[in-house]
């Protein structure tokens, strides 16, 4: 949908859309341009680049936060804070960023093709971070991309 087809939702032809990559001025130029709210915005998002003013703006707004690349290609697994919760919950580091985003709110889909791996990321319900391990992973936020920026992308 761009912002000059509001009528898809106006006649009816759709009643949810999502978006991806939009940062707050991005979302506020198509809330300013559409009467229709995104209903999921898929950024990347990881204990390396946390976005939470993106978060918060997606709350206010009552945007989902899905979120791409959750494990950052598996550059945050070795963070000491997320091994030294791992080593302590008998988690593995996955797990533990994924427990992470699930406590935030995020959707969060990790891919996988290793079938021992897509078992383990299912694994994540039976425990829950306490809110020192949710500090100790916010401080690990440092504007990691493994992505490009999306103001930066054509």
């Amino acid at each position: 949908m761009t912002l000059r087809e509001p009528w898809l939702a106006e006649e009816g032809r759709i009643r949810a859309a999502g978006v991806s990559n939009f940062q707050s001025a991005h979302l506020k130029r198509l809330l300013d341009a559409s009467a229709l709210t995104p209903a999921v915005n898929q950024v990347e998002l990881h204990p390396g680049l946390q976005q939470a003013e993106l978060r918060a703006f997606h709350a206010e707004h009552k945007i989902a936060t899905e979120a791409w690349s959750p494990l950052a290609q598996g550059a945050v697994l070795d963070d000491p804070a997320i091994t030294a919760i791992a080593a302590r919950t008998g988690r593995s580091p996955a797990q533990v960023v994924l427990r992470w985003h699930l406590q935030l709110g995020n959707i969060v889909i990790p891919k996988s093709v290793t079938p021992a791996r897509i078992r383990q990321n299912l694994d994540v319900f039976g425990f829950r971070l306490t809110e020192e391990d949710m500090a100790s992973i916010a401080a690990a936020d440092r504007g990691l991309r493994t992505g490009p920026h999306p103001d930066e992308l054509n």
